[in-house]
């Protein structure tokens, strides 16, 4: 790709050219973390920023006075200059920007004078070759596991979504179950579970299915992170009537199975709305809002890091970097991208003033541990 000043690129701007398309999966490759292959980005960031020079991007969206990137795909010593370009072009449009950022990077921007304010957490099991369930402290999953294995005939196996149509039915009426007992979705997972019924998978996800004397109990999707030679754990779907451990079952036999193909780590993914104490680099004005909603339950994902922390693993946590002058009350149109990332409420002013109680993390809600 040839250099460039910084630039913005719409969604459609972005379908409409293979080049830009070719020289973004280019960048997935070599530096994409979790955030950048996740199913809910083309969502919650369906717009691209592309850095000056076109070393790096940002994956985007925004609102008439916020710009948000959720993810980063570049090399790790540009990431800093990409940063300012995007600081730069929103302030010029007198916008105020937010960068979701994991520890080292965020640390990184507010050496250079912006905010990082904690946002939520990181979680990955760095190395499945040692990955095991001996020892005291998975006592708490070998019981989970134990539980769901006491029922008749439980197996995790792999399916090849299109392969076979009963089956393809099947998961996506689990999709809707799931659907049904859940108070805000994400406009990602009908998308998805629409391409799950008609059998075109994405190529860089794989569909595992978790079978209990015959009956589905739960799906998950895995997406490939190919600069970390890993997968995420990226999407998960379960019956209401799934026993204790169907969950951590399936993840452990996944686990078991990637180990056995040489894959290298695996992603429990971002678990926003946890593990928020304040610190020296934040926004105390922001910190504040956050842990005051997380505190009234709002913006709490508290039982869904624990889900995730039975399995032992590594946690970094997640900081929303700005500047230092930017208005605290901006910060909500932040939450609002989650809550509403398609901007389907035509103002803020539209929106209920308990809107953000609505607010929906993009990582999958996991049930409590």
């Amino acid at each position: 790709m040839e250099t460039r000043a910084p630039r913005w690129v719409e969604r459609d701007e972005l379908n409409r050219d293979p080049a830009m398309q070719d020289f973004v999966q280019s960048l997935i490759a070599r530096f994409g973390r979790e955030l950048s292959v996740a199913v809910a980005r083309s969502s919650l960031a369906p717009h691209l920023f592309v850095s000056q020079g076109g070393h790096g991007v940002f994956f985007v969206n925004r609102r008439p006075n916020t710009v948000f990137a959720f993810a980063y795909a570049g090399p790790d010593e540009r990431f800093a200059g990409a940063a300012g370009d995007l600081f730069e072009y929103a302030a010029r449009g007198k916008l105020v920007a937010n960068i979701l950022e994991e520890e080292p990077k965020a640390k990184e921007l507010a050496g250079l004078g912006y905010t990082s304010t904690p946002f939520g957490v990181m979680q990955r099991v760095p190395r499945l070759a040692g990955f095991s369930l001996e020892g005291t402290k998975m006592r708490r999953l070998r019981y989970q596991i134990g539980h769901y294995e006491k029922h008749e005939r439980c197996e995790t196996r792999e399916y090849r979504a299109g392969s076979d149509p009963a089956t393809d039915r099947t998961v996506a009426a689990l999709v809707d179950a799931w659907k049904a007992g859940k108070k805000q979705i994400g406009p990602y997972v009908d998308h998805f579970r629409g391409r799950i019924a008609s059998g075109e998978l994405p190529g860089d996800c794989r569909l595992f299915l978790t079978y209990r004397d015959g009956q589905l109990d739960n799906a998950i999707v895995i997406s490939r992170l190919p600069a970390a030679n890993g997968y995420l754990m990226d999407l998960e779907f379960y019956g209401a009537d799934m026993p204790l451990g169907g969950l951590e079952f399936a993840i452990s036999r996944i686990l078991e199975l990637l180990a056995k193909e040489g894959v290298s780590c695996f992603s429990l993914g971002a678990t926003f709305g946890t593990q928020m104490e304040a610190c020296a680099e934040e926004d105390p004005r922001v910190g504040k809002m956050l842990r005051g909603l997380h505190t009234a339950r709002i913006f709490n994902n508290d039982g869904n890091f624990q889900f995730k922390n039975k399995f032992r693993p590594e946690n970094t946590r997640l900081y929303v970097s700005r500047s230092r002058d930017a208005p605290s009350a901006s910060f909500t149109d932040v939450l609002m991208i989650f809550a509403d990332p398609e901007n389907r409420r035509q103002s803020r002013q539209e929106a209920p003033a308990s809107a953000p109680a609505t607010t929906t993390p993009a990582a999958p809600v996991l049930p409590p541990s």
